[in-house]
């Protein structure tokens, strides 16, 4: 993208030149901010100030693992706030509604004016209130921190009460659902339990089972038969030393409740043996002791009945489930893609009752935090103070509008300014440089030739191909609008030759990419189409494109025949090397004149090109090709970036300089200028290139620029007709070769190849795309 120096010079001249829209701009802006903005009453804001703390008890802490609280976190505090109650509260404290009535602008009034926010990342809330007075703001905002601890607390002890209910409910649901899990995996077992296959982790728990449930039968055989046998023998003594671990709880506290009593009857048993020592058996104290002896002994008995009747459950529990884990290892043999599905079922039964099991400890622990109320919320600060903002005054809102207003109309005007290309734009470069505009190129549609030549050339015509011909406008599509600029730039400047008597033309320009090769190609070319002897030199030997244009080889050129190191016949291109060339006959004969055209290409690459064009050398050729040619056209480097240009500028008759508008200042272009007349040069003008033009040429009617040479033919009707026609050579007519105008002589160089200038084989490639 171009970048575009802007100076104080062109700000004054843009302003000058849009003063009306700048003026414009402020007073209408200004105009409507004083008339349409309003001055908004003051607005009063009073702050009071709250710590939230959590509760810290282990019982509260394990109560909210259970429980949702709508209070956990800051900015689910800011939104209970503003929630619908807490403003109810308040505009039923503040007589704003009547109970049970429903104003909904109301509520939305407040919760628009009232505000709550975090205080540095700390426990603080900082609840606000806005109003139109200072006490206004200061009760609402009261009003607001009361109604708030009001409503936490009716939540809080209602979530409290709730807790025990919401634990016991849970409970319950969740037994039915472990009820639900046993019942599902029970029917899944009864309905596919003679499908399942035995999976590789089900088999290994069925077999781990299996073996828990043998050692446990084990166990409690052994165990049923020394209960029998110590009931049996009234061994209490014996049942005594044993020490049995029993994983069922009710036979756990049945053992040890016998145990209790088995130690009671050896007490007293020790009791009758002391009483012995000293008494008689008839003895009233003996017999007592006798008789507790006989008590205790049936209280063991029936404590150990008890037990062996449990131990006996307990041992039919474990050979059902061992036979049913044994059905199972047999049944789930039979189809192993149900057993994942049966393992899913038996994990969710073991979830259900580990859930089960937590929530019966969470249960207790509720009972605990019911009887815990803490305030969790205290004032830290109410609202004694209002503040307010100073609003600005309608004069100060004009005044900001009328500045907004200056800066778009300021920008405004300079994009008014860079998309202004009409003839104000050329007559403003004159001004500047206090030179001549000598032509104007119009933008060229490269893409236009481009589609041309594909058609003609075909699909396989190169990108690089495409562009040389896009370039040459004035041979390949000579009666396009830039092939008619290049013509009146060809005007002009043998207007000046004739007036000057010069024939050594130095074209260049500022800085890269402004044209300066692409014009001296078609000059050279319009020149030569005149009928003008005309070389075409590439002195640029820092990025030579002249013969890329043209489609010949660059070496050897103008380098080679400074340094003397090849025949100076040999560094010369004509019309043969062109059509020899990557042209070809069909693409050189395009359109007549080249015949006249000669090329001195600038040959192979040099280190110090600059010190090879300060070489008498070149000082004899141009005197040699002034006298030898009617127009000489010379291409050198840009002048700013490199030395070459001052070096040649005083050896020429006169200077072109190619200008593009917006691709570099224009003082860059006065400084050029000015650098140039500094070392001697003369400076004919300037070409304007890629101008924006604001007219479509091609949609009015232009009919005259096509005409064909063969009048006997009629005119092909259709673009593709006048294709054929183009490409077409007309074999009843002899080719004869263009005769030069009298009073002209031929180059000095090998004759060219005739063009065919008869009729029927030029013809107008502008015209191929032309709609009908």
């Amino acid at each position: 993208m171009a970048q575009i120096d802007v100076n104080l010079r062109d700000l004054y001249r843009v302003v000058r030149k849009r003063k009306w829209i700048i003026l414009f701009a402020p007073i209408l802006m200004g105009i409507s901010t004083y008339l349409l903005v309003e001055v908004p009453t003051p607005i009063f804001t009073a702050q009071a100030l709250v710590k939230i703390t959590k509760s810290s008890s282990v019982a509260g802490l394990m109560t909210q693992v259970v429980t949702y609280s709508a209070y956990d976190n800051m900015a689910t505090q800011v939104m209970v706030i503003k929630s619908r109650p807490v403003l109810e509260a308040v505009a039923l404290k503040l007589n704003m509604v009547k109970p049970g009535e429903q104003t909904q602008d109301v509520f939305d009034d407040l919760r628009g004016r009232v505000d709550a926010s975090q205080q540095n990342a700390s426990d603080i809330l900082g609840i606000s209130a806005t109003a139109g007075t200072a006490e206004s703001s200061i009760v609402l905002a009261n009003t607001l921190v009361d109604a708030y601890i009001a409503q936490y607390n009716t939540e809080r002890d209602k979530s409290l009460l709730d807790t025990l209910s919401l634990l016991t409910r849970r409970d319950k649901e969740m037994t039915d659902q472990l009820t639900d899990a046993e019942r599902a995996l029970s029917e899944f077992r009864r309905q596919e339990g003679s499908k399942i296959s035995l999976g590789p982790n089900v088999a290994f728990d069925l077999q781990q089972k299996e073996t828990q449930l043998n050692r446990a039968i084990g166990e409690l055989n052994a165990k049923i038969s020394g209960t029998q046998g110590f009931i049996d023998n009234k061994d209490f003594d014996s049942f005594l030393q044993t020490y049995w671990i029993l994983d069922e709880p009710t036979a756990s506290q049945m053992y040890q409740q016998a145990m209790q009593r088995a130690t009671a009857w050896v007490d007293v048993r020790n009791a009758r043996s002391k009483l012995l020592d000293y008494q008689t058996e008839v003895s009233p104290s003996v017999q007592a002791a006798a008789q507790a002896l006989k008590a205790e002994e049936e209280r063991v008995i029936r404590t150990l009945t008890t037990l062996l009747n449990r131990l006996k459950v307990d041992l039919d529990d474990a050979q059902k489930q061992l036979a049913n884990a044994q059905d199972q290892e047999k049944l789930v043999a039979l189809q192993p893609e149900l057993a994942t599905q049966l393992d899913t079922l038996t994990l969710a039964v073991k979830e259900k009752q580990e859930a089960a099991t937590a929530l019966h400890k969470q249960l207790a622990d509720a009972d605990i935090q019911e009887h815990e109320k803490v305030d969790e919320i205290t004032i830290v600060e109410k609202a004694h103070t209002a503040t307010t903002t100073p609003n600005p005054s309608r004069a100060y809102k004009a005044l900001v509008g009328a500045l907004i207003g200056i800066l778009i109309g300021g920008v405004f005007s300079f994009i008014l300014e860079a998309m202004d290309t009409s003839l104000g734009t050329i007559e403003d470069v004159e001004q500047h440089i206090n030179s001549v505009v000598l032509g104007i190129i119009p933008h060229l549609e490269k893409e236009d030739v481009k589609d041309r030549m594909r058609i003609e050339r075909g699909p396989t015509l190169s990108t690089e191909e495409m562009d040389r011909f896009a370039r040459l406008v004035t041979h390949f599509d000579p009666k396009s609008i830039g092939s008619e600029a290049y013509r009146t730039l060809r005007t002009n400047v043998a207007s000046i030759m004739a007036k000057t008597g010069g024939k050594v033309i130095l074209v260049s320009s500022s800085m890269i990419q402004e044209g300066k090769t692409t014009s001296c190609c078609n000059i050279a070319t319009a020149f030569a189409q005149g009928g003008k002897r005309t070389l075409l030199i590439d002195a640029d030997l820092r990025r030579p494109t002249v013969d890329k244009t043209f489609g010949v080889v660059r070496v050897p050129g103008l380098t080679d025949l400074l340094l003397d190191t090849r025949d100076p016949r040999e560094c010369y291109r004509t019309i043969d090397d062109v059509m020899l060339g990557k042209y070809g006959l069909k693409l050189a004969q395009a359109t007549p004149g080249l015949e006249y055209l000669t090329i001195l290409p600038a040959g192979r690459i040099v280190d110090k090109p600059t010190e090879l064009l300060t070489s008498p050398a070149l000082d004899k050729l141009i005197d040699d090709v002034r006298q030898k040619f009617d127009v000489v056209i010379i291409d050198v480097s840009p002048i700013l970036p490199v030395a070459d240009a001052f070096v040649l500028a005083p050896k020429v008759d006169g200077i072109i300089l190619a200008y593009q508008i917006g691709r570099v200042a224009r003082d860059v272009l006065k400084r050029t200028k000015i650098r140039i007349e500094s070392v001697g040069g003369k400076v004919w003008g300037v070409i304007l290139n890629d101008i924006q033009s604001e007219i479509d040429y091609r949609s009015g009617d232009f009919s005259y620029y096509h005409y064909r040479y063969d009048k006997n033919l009629d005119e092909p009707k259709t673009p593709l007709e006048r294709l054929k026609a183009a490409l077409t050579i007309s074999p009843s007519k002899e080719k004869k070769p263009r005769k030069p105008p009298k009073g002209s002589k031929k180059p000095p160089q090998p004759p060219s190849t005739p063009t065919a200038g008869g009729s029927g084989e030029v013809r107008d490639i502008m015209s191929l795309t032309d709609k009908e």
